[in-house]
């Protein structure tokens, strides 16, 4: 009897904790859920939204040897579907009514806005992903440079469907990597940033069998100003933003040689950036400070890497295009009024008080903030060969004749 007694006090704990368990009343089995993997909204002509969802079709999905790819039977693995409305909620209510299954937005990653839209402005669609709680605030947001649903046409070559292709596009920091997080937050600060833009047009692919195809690449970016697009960045600039945000990746810079004016070509394998506001007798001013390294990754000059005044030159050469490039788009953000770059941040984490001053009429403030980029560039190796492979074969060629 004591041993049943001992078994039973033992018991009694996990007893207790498996009553607190109960089943999920809500629970929609996953055959049951339509996957959304990318939004594409526009402002339609006849006013509201046009809204368009994409979702991969797992009845076309087929795994072979532990890798998925397309069915046999043909198709898109992949769908997209459209509805207009007065408002985005009743769009995608239109949309859940024409499926077999129920949304579920776990997987949305990618939201591509078109530029009418942007520029009309992004509020209506800030305040639905804010509010469903199953949304990704994580998701890249992009701006096309005509209509979103356009770009949902893209033909998805190396990836499996459309949304992976923009995705990578900002993982892999081609372009910028501005998330629905960036812009509600950026909301508390009078709604300016930056986001990536993308180009579209059509190619013959050998992939499709020479077809014309849609592709879709990266351009500049989309300046937003109260969440309002009010401009673009070129591409130079755009890539200037991602300097200064500190997220620059194996970017390769060209410059001219100093010796013979030929090219040499540099890759950049790490950068790091830093801002710095400094407040001197209630003037504000910034010390944006770049450093990188970099290899040699071609050279057709007859410059000589191996001679350490040369190797000076050039990272002061580099040092000098690169600043000059962050300085271009900075000026342009200040001639637009627009703390695109989130400096305001900066002197609030750093100055509150200063802030609480200048917060009510901040882009008036900045536009006339002194900005200092200085920019370390360090060229760390210059690879096997010492000088220009092209320039030593022709160097044997010239002994050769003699």
């Amino acid at each position: 009897m004591m041993l049943l007694r001992v078994i039973a006090v033992r018991l009694l704990p996990a007893a207790a904790c498996l009553l607190m368990l109960s089943g999920c009343w809500s629970r929609i089995e996953i055959n049951d859920r339509a996957f959304v993997t990318a939004i594409y909204m526009d402002k339609a002509e006849e006013g509201g939204y046009e809204v368009s969802l994409g979702f991969p079709l797992p009845n076309r999905l087929s795994i072979s040897g532990g890798v998925s790819g397309v069915s046999s039977e043909g198709g898109n693995p992949y769908t997209i579907l459209t509805k207009t409305a007065e408002s985005i909620p009743v769009a995608i209510r239109k949309i859940r009514s024409d499926l077999s299954r129920e949304l579920s937005w776990g997987h949305c990653r990618v939201i591509v806005v078109g530029e009418r839209m942007a520029r009309a402005g992004l509020d209506p669609l800030m305040e639905f992903v804010a509010r469903e709680p199953n949304f990704h605030t994580k998701s890249y947001l992009m701006v096309a440079p005509g209509l979103a649903r356009d770009i949902s046409k893209l033909t998805p070559v190396f990836e499996r469907l459309p949304n992976e292709v923009l995705r990578e596009f900002a993982r892999r920091r081609v372009t910028l990597d501005t998330s629905v997080k960036d812009f509600l937050e950026a909301a508390g600060k009078g709604g300016d940033t930056v986001a990536a833009l993308l180009t579209i047009g059509e190619m013959e692919m050998l992939s499709e069998k020479g077809k014309k195809s849609v592709w879709v690449g990266t351009d500049g970016a989309a300046l937003f100003k109260g969440a309002k697009m009010i401009g673009k960045l070129t591409v130079p600039e755009m890539r200037a933003a991602l300097w200064i945000q500190g997220k620059m990746k194996n970017s390769v810079i060209s410059l001219n040689s100093p010796t013979d004016g030929k090219p040499v070509s540099f890759i950049i394998l790490t950068s790091k950036s830093k801002i710095r506001p400094v407040v001197l007798r209630d003037k504000i001013r910034f010390d944006v400070t770049i450093e990188a390294e970099d290899d040699v990754m071609s050279s057709e000059s007859n410059i000589d890497l191996m001679d350490p005044v040369q190797i000076a030159k050039l990272e002061s050469m580099l040092s000098e295009q690169l600043a000059g490039r962050i300085e271009k788009a900075v000026k342009k953000t200040k001639d637009e009024e627009v703390d695109a770059f989130g400096f305001g941040r900066y002197v609030e984490w750093r100055y509150p008080k200063v802030w609480s001053q200048y917060k009510d009429r901040w882009r008036s403030v900045y536009k006339n903030c002194p900005i200092h980029v200085t920019a370390r560039v360090a060229v760390k190796r210059t690879g096997v060969e010492n000088n220009s492979v092209v320039l030593q074969r022709r160097e044997r060629q010239r002994e050769g004749m003699k």
